[in-house]
C-alpha cells in the first residue's frame, strides 16, 4: 500500500505545474529544500522516479504523469469541499437544516421569509413533518434546529420556549354546541371528537389536560385534514389556533367556547445540547426567541 500524504502531494502538483522548485516553495510559501524533501519522501513511498530534472526543466515520468492527474482530481475535491464548508459555516452563504411539527407550518415561513432578508445569500432545508419523526431527527442528530410543542424530557436537549401555542376547539358554524354559552368537557365528550393521530403531541396534551378520550374512528395526520372534516360537519375538531386564523376570519368555521380550553402550549426552538451550532442556525436560533411573542 502506498502512503502519502497531502503535504507532498501539494508540493507535487506545484512543481510539475510551475515547472520548477524554485516557484513552487513561493507559491506554496515554503523553502525550496523542504519541497525538495517532500518530492523525495513521495519518490520514495511510491517507490519509483516521478520526475526528472533536466537543469532547470522538470518533467514528469511515466507513473509521475499519472500521479500528477490523481493529485488534480484529489486537489479539486478537497478545495470544493474547502469552500463549500465554508460557505456553510458563514452566516451570509450558510446553509440551514430545519425540521418542525406540521402545526408550526403555520408560522415557519414567515420566520424563514424574515430571516433571510438579513441573509440573503443563505440556503435551507425545511422539513414538515409529525411529532414521531421529529424525535427520530433529535435520536439521530441529523438536523440543526427542530421546532416543536412539548420537547421530550429523556434526552439531553437545549429547548427554548418562544410563542404560546394555543389549542382551540373548531365547529362547523350551525353547529348546534354553539348555542351554549360555554360548553363542558362532559357535553362535548358526546360529540364526535376529531383529532390528530396516536403520539401527536396536541392529542396527548387535550387527553391529559382534559381527561378526554378519543375513541371515535375519525383520526386524522395533519391539521388541514382536520380542519376540512369540521368544515364538512364531522364532529368537533382540536387544532392550534395558528394554523386556523383565517378560516376563522371568514368564519368557515367557528371556535366553540368549552372549559378548560385554550390549553396554552409553547412552541420550543430545540437541538441537541452536545451539538455545537453552525454560525447560521445558531443566528436563526437567536431570530426565533428574539423576534416572537412569548
Amino acid at each position: 500500500m502506498i502512503n502519502y500524504t497531502l503535504k507532498q502531494l501539494y508540493s507535487f502538483e506545484a512543481v510539475v505545474r510551475l515547472g520548477s522548485f524554485t516557484k513552487a516553495s513561493k507559491e506554496l510559501n515554503i523553502t525550496q529544500p523542504a519541497v525538495y524533501m517532500q518530492i523525495q519522501q513521495l519518490k520514495q513511498n511510491i517507490n519509483s522516479e516521478i520526475i526528472n530534472v533536466n537543469g532547470k526543466k522538470v518533467s514528469t515520468t511515466f507513473i509521475g504523469k499519472k500521479l500528477y492527474k490523481t493529485c488534480l482530481d484529489v486537489i479539486n475535491l478537497l478545495e470544493q469541499a474547502s469552500s463549500e464548508i465554508e460557505h456553510t459555516l458563514n452566516p451570509e452563504t450558510g446553509h440551514l437544516q430545519i425540521a418542525v411539527a406540521t402545526t408550526a407550518n403555520s408560522f415557519i415561513s414567515r420566520l424563514l421569509s424574515n430571516f433571510r432578508l438579513q441573509y440573503p445569500r443563505m440556503s435551507f432545508h425545511l422539513d414538515v413533518t409529525n411529532r414521531k419523526t421529529l424525535l427520530s431527527k433529535i435520536e439521530s442528530n441529523e438536523t440543526d434546529l427542530i421546532i416543536m410543542g412539548e420537547p421530550p424530557k429523556d434526552v439531553d436537549l437545549s429547548a427554548h420556549a418562544f410563542m404560546e401555542n394555543p389549542l382551540i376547539a373548531i365547529v362547523h358554524p350551525n353547529h348546534p354546541a354553539l348555542n351554549k354559552k360555554i360548553n363542558t368537557i362532559n357535553d362535548i365528550r358526546k360529540e364526535t371528537l376529531i383529532t390528530r393521530e396516536q403520539g401527536s403531541g396536541t392529542r396527548m396534551t387535550i387527553e391529559r389536560i382534559t381527561g378526554l378520550n378519543f375513541n371515535s374512528n375519525i383520526e386524522i395526520n395533519s391539521n388541514e385534514a382536520i380542519i376540512g372534516a369540521v368544515q364538512a360537519g364531522l364532529g368537533i375538531g382540536f387544532v392550534s389556533e395558528h394554523t386556523v386564523k383565517l378560516e376563522l376570519h371568514n368564519n368557515i368555521i367557528k371556535k366553540l367556547n368549552v372549559k378548560k380550553f385554550p390549553i396554552i402550549r409553547q412552541w420550543h426552538v430545540v437541538h441537541n445540547a452536545k451539538r455545537a451550532l453552525s454560525p447560521i442556525a445558531n443566528e436563526f436560533k437567536e431570530f426565533i426567541i428574539n423576534n416572537t411573542n412569548h
